[in-house]
């Protein structure tokens, strides 16, 4: 059976059993509370009233009120306004009338006059529908705070949807542009570069030397925008090995970092088995996310720490993964602020369910701490 008709025939069972209830407790509670007043009034006065009797008389017409709700369908969610008043009213009178011929039956009245009738009719009416209206009203608040809380869900999914058609065609993008610059464009430059190396050769004698160093300077500087900007541009995009998985990516960012910094990287076999690039259990989202983190941390200590030394550390907390960069930087205090490009990425993780967190001591280095939800650890374990 599908998960929405099971919900659906959840959602009227519940919706009937409030009904129910409510105007049973309700009703109940007038039943016996009156034929005990009943007694106790005319008790004093020196009458004899049979106070099971009356109590039993008006049990009955609880019974026959909530059999009439349940068969008439009040519940169901498809019934208008008015049909659900009439329903109401409809079960109030039939109950008031099943209540004074229980009374007759039970010898509570022999041959009561007109008054009488009227008067235990139209009360009785009264209290089954006060008690019926009251259960209804329970009824529709529950179905207005669960439709209100369905709402509400629908719009987290469809959030988290959108978030993640963004993340996939951020990724896509990022992707194409990292292999335009590293293909066609490096390309481009080094054809350049060639047909500078030839005119080079071919000028010869023909050229002054200060034509000659212009041009050579020309080169140096193509070179310098290919090995330099181009590719780290390209990295920036798109690290290289994330294809692989997010370990050999970040040991990749590591093997860039000048040999004068020590860097040491730790990740737990918990991260390395959802790492593992014959079935990894991460996005290429995550794991861009992840090695933003680490690239944005050490891109800070060395740019503004001037760091020797930096340690990343990677593991699983709960259904998120851990990402700590320390170092032994310069710091910095709270008047210096976070990097704007660390704030960018703290948007970034919010956004996903995750978090950044930055403690800094001025001489006594840095840490970063972030926090990024796993997907698929959401709805299996490890």
């Amino acid at each position: 059976m599908p998960t929405a008709v099971i919900r659906t025939a959840a959602a009227l069972r519940a919706d009937r059993r409030t009904l129910l209830l409510a105007a049973g407790t309700v009703m109940s509670a007038f039943a016996i509370g009156a034929a005990v007043q009943t007694a106790w009034v005319f008790g004093n006065q020196g009458g004899d009233v049979p106070v099971l009797a009356r109590i039993g008389a008006n049990l009955t017409a609880v019974v026959a009120m909530l059999v009439i709700l349940a068969v008439t369908g009040v519940s169901l969610p498809q019934r208008g306004a008015l049909t659900m008043s009439a329903g109401v009213l409809g079960a109030g009178v039939t109950a008031s009338g099943v209540r004074f011929a229980s009374q007759l039956l039970l010898d509570v009245y022999v041959d009561p006059p007109q008054r009488v009738i009227v008067a235990e009719l139209a009360s009785g009416a009264t209290v089954a529908w006060i008690a019926a209206s009251m259960g209804l009203a329970a009824m529709l608040s529950q179905r207005r705070l669960r439709l209100e809380v369905t709402n509400a869900a629908q719009d987290r999914l469809r959030i988290e949807l959108a978030l993640q058609a963004l993340q996939h065609e951020e990724v896509r993008v990022r992707r194409e542009v990292a292999e335009g610059l590293h293909g066609s464009m490096q390309q481009r430059l080094v054809l350049i570069v060639a047909r500078l190396d030839g005119l080079l050769g071919g000028l010869g004698e023909r050229a002054t030397e200060a034509d000659l160093t212009i041009l050579r300077e020309v080169r140096a500087e193509i070179e310098t925008v290919r090995e330099a900007d181009v590719r780290a541009t390209s990295r920036m995009l798109y690290p290289d090995q994330l294809e692989v998985g997010m370990v050999p990516a970040i040991r990749a960012l590591l093997g860039r970092i000048p040999t004068a910094v020590n860097t040491r990287l730790g990740v737990t076999d918990e991260v390395r088995v959802l790492d593992d690039p014959t079935a990894s259990r991460l996005t290429r989202s995550e794991r861009l996310l992840a090695v933003r983190v680490v690239e944005e941390a050490i891109s800070n200590a060395l740019r503004h720490g001037r760091a020797e030394v930096v340690d990343v550390r990677v593991s699983l907390v709960d259904d998120s993964l851990e990402l700590r960069v320390s170092d032994d930087g310069r710091g910095f205090g709270d008047e210096a602020g976070v990097p704007s490009g660390t704030a960018r990425l703290a948007d970034r993780l919010r956004l996903a369910g995750g978090e950044l967190r930055v403690s800094s001591v001025p001489g006594d280095g840095t840490q970063v701490v972030a926090r990024l939800p796993v997907e698929s650890l959401r709805t299996a374990p490890l």
